[in-house]
């Protein structure tokens, strides 16, 4: 090594923001390779990480947080003295690119600065005489359990399964000594990570430590203990600054996704789930008449007694109008199919006319009288589209429809569709959960238009029948 390459290496070992701004590039979608960004929210955010023991980031989307984190690991492990650093993440997957980006920042050092690594798995790092290692686990309610880190990185926690098994199994570790940083944009009040957040009351940017309280779980921390918060809003990054980017970034997005993905908001959602719908706005002066420039669809909802269609159009600008439903009481497949040719022929149109009736997968399931629903619509010649999807994903979309956060509203009904604008603005939020309440009453037309959006969105034409996930509803 030379003199030079020595001093150097001094200089980045003392402090983790000269390493990053000196050596550390990161991977941008847009503009590939590029030089850790000297941002001051992220100087902040690192010092922070390295004066608090146990640090919460609740953050805005995007704002290179997590490369910020990878890095600073990175360098605990470079320059610290020997340890186990611990990433833990929601999915194999997002473990796993936890991992990909450490490499990532490793090859891009000085090679001279570049470690000896006797282990460079998908789920570990060790880097060699150093004496350090960084796994990276899956979210698993013991997973934790039989490390005694020197410090913990935990992304997205409050979209992380089991989050109160993890916290329970690391937190005599972290007793004995380890440091903590715990970072995640919003997914509502009903996590860990809400929890310990809200009852710090932070403000915007930095925070000071305060005991954790609260009657919900047992594993909160004692008052003993002490978080610090340390927010990250979107308005902080200097190129996020102008309502052109703002709009950008809402187009698609629902007023109440927005402020959870963006303002970082922990409210609980709304106990109307389509809090959006405005009968003013939203529903049409006048029965709709077919467009015939416009694609024409239809959605099914099998239900057990209550099976549901709704007739939609799509613009070619992508505006959706619902213009006729059929509710059923009791109704058999095949009777819903009589119903479906009879609405059809009022309206003029055709199978050939239908891009493709979307429908819930779970109707692909063969019964004990030995045909499926789904069999039933092909056989009767009905060009069928399903495809699995949790129940989240499709509820904003439908919510984005009506409005989304850059105020756009997407979808309108015909007056005529009497049951859905009811259902609209009566399906209302499960006590317990985030998913709507599952009431016999207005779900099943709103299953309809979930199926629709989801599968307008697929990408994808071959529709082959997913099945279920155990306790997945959708």
């Amino acid at each position: 090594m030379q003199s030079a390459d020595f001093i150097t290496l001094i200089r980045a070992a003392s402090d983790p923001w000269t390493f990053f701004c000196e050596h550390i590039y990161t991977q941008d979608p847009a503009c590939g390779v590029r030089a850790f960004p000297q941002y001051e929210f992220l100087r902040e955010l690192t010092q922070a990480a390295e004066r608090e023991r146990f640090l919460l980031v609740p953050k805005s989307r995007q704002m290179m947080v997590t490369w910020t984190m990878t890095a600073l690991f990175l360098w605990r492990a470079l320059f610290k003295g020997p340890g186990v650093y611990l990433f833990l993440s929601r999915n194999e997957r997002c473990a796993q690119e936890l991992l990909e980006r450490t490499r990532f920042l490793i090859e891009h050092l000085p090679e001279f600065m570049q470690p000896k690594l006797s282990i460079a798995s998908r789920e570990e790092i060790a880097f060699g005489p150093l004496g350090s290692r960084i796994l990276s686990l899956p979210a698993s309610a013991n997973g934790p359990r039989m490390y005694c880190p020197s410090g913990v990185f935990w992304d997205e926690m409050a979209f992380t399964p089991y989050d109160e098994d993890i916290w329970a199994a690391l937190k005599p570790a972290l007793d004995s000594g380890g440091c903590f940083v715990g970072v995640s944009s919003s997914n509502g009040a009903n996590n860990l990570f809400a929890r310990f957040v809200q009852t710090n009351s932070p403000p915007l940017a930095g925070g000071i430590g305060g005991a954790i309280k609260s009657p919900d779980s047992s594993l909160i921390p004692p008052p003993s203990s002490l978080f610090c918060v340390h927010r990250i809003h979107y308005t902080q990054h200097p190129e996020r600054t102008t309502e052109d980017w703002k709009k950008i970034a809402a187009a698609g997005l629902s007023e109440n996704r927005w402020r959870q993905e963006y303002e970082i908001s922990f409210e609980s959602q709304d106990d109307l789930v389509y809090s959006e719908f405005d009968p003013a706005v939203h529903v049409l002066k006048e029965d709709w008449q077919v467009n015939r420039d416009w694609e024409i669809f239809r959605a099914v909802d099998f239900g057990y007694h209550h099976p549901f269609v709704l007739w939609l159009q799509v613009s070619p600008e992508g505006d959706v109008v619902v213009f006729d439903e059929w509710a059923g009481e009791d109704r058999t497949t095949g009777e819903m199919l009589l119903s479906i040719v009879s609405t059809d022929l009022r309206h003029g149109i055709r199978e050939s006319n239908v891009k493709w009736t979307a429908c819930d997968p779970a109707g692909a399931a063969v019964p004990d009288a030995g045909i499926s629903p789904v069999d039933v619509l092909r056989r009767g010649g009905l060009k069928l589209r399903y495809r699995a999807s949790h129940i989240a994903p499709g509820v904003e979309r439908v919510k984005s429809a009506l409005c989304d956060a850059a105020g756009k509203v997407s979808l309108r009904i015909s007056p005529r569709c009497k049951n859905l604008i009811a259902d609209l603005s009566r399906y209302r939020w499960a006590a317990d959960r985030d998913e709507p309440l599952k009431d016999g009453l207005c779900d099943h037309s709103l299953d309809a238009l979930r199926y629709f959006f989801v599968n307008l969105d697929s990408a994808s034409e071959d529709m082959d029948f997913a099945p279920r996930l155990a306790g997945m509803r959708r």
